[in-house]
């Protein structure tokens, strides 16, 4: 991932991790968002309302940082940087996408769990990397165990998957987390009842804390 993409998801704090089912319902939350000072998001393609989602928040939110999630096929790499996203992300370490990222220079942290995992995608170049479920695999503890013996390779990690606003301040104090993804700030049900005053609240507590912790004064 090139030096300005993680400086920016780096100085931005927490992503807020969206999976939208119906595109109508993109713009306000983006806004939502944006008003709770949440400035990157990952998008899931998982619904047929992704896509246009992300070209309608393009469009509309030019302040929104938009990050793509599972990314599954290769050919989805060219299609969502014509959408306008700034990075992509995948919950697993697909060798196809990857190389596909590669060779259209797209920034990308595929998803690791494992050290032979973290160990094929250092081959590849990759120095952001997907903790991927991080709290089931055994959360903070986890991540230090794991990451330990590449320490040296100054390798950063998004963790994602099960982290809540109560483990929030935890994640924020490790070294090598570049940022964390948070399904709880913009989830299914608050998107598909038009609740976006509850958006803004908890994008808002997401990022005291995190500032807090981080030490960054706003």
């Amino acid at each position: 991932m090139n030096s300005e993409i993680k400086t920016l998801i780096k100085n931005s704090g927490v992503v807020a991790v969206l999976e939208i089912e119906d595109s109508s319902c993109a713009v306000e939350t983006a806004r939502a968002l944006i008003k709770g000072g949440v400035t990157v998001i990952e998008l899931a393609l998982r619904s047929a309302a992704a896509v246009p989602s992300i070209a309608l928040i393009k469009e509309h939110v030019r302040e929104m940082n938009i990050g793509v999630g599972t990314i599954l096929h290769p050919d989805q790499i060219q299609h969502v940087m014509e959408l306008g996203a700034l990075f992509g992300v995948s919950p697993g370490l697909n060798e196809k996408v990857v190389e596909s990222a590669i060779l259209h220079k797209f920034p990308f942290a595929p998803g690791v769990a494992t050290a032979s995992e973290i160990e094929k995608a250092v081959t590849y170049g990759c120095d952001v990397l997907k903790l991927f479920p991080a709290t089931p695999l055994g959360g903070i503890e986890y991540l230090k165990a794991v990451s330990a013996p590449y320490k040296h390779l100054n390798l950063s990690y998004f963790p994602l998957g099960g982290i809540t606003l109560e483990s929030l301040p935890r994640w924020a104090k490790v070294e090598n987390v570049l940022t964390v993804g948070g399904s709880w700030i913009a989830t299914k049900d608050l998107i598909r009842e038009h609740n976006y005053d509850e958006i803004t609240r908890r994008a808002k507590i997401a990022m005291d804390i995190w500032n807090k912790e981080r030490g960054v004064v706003k």
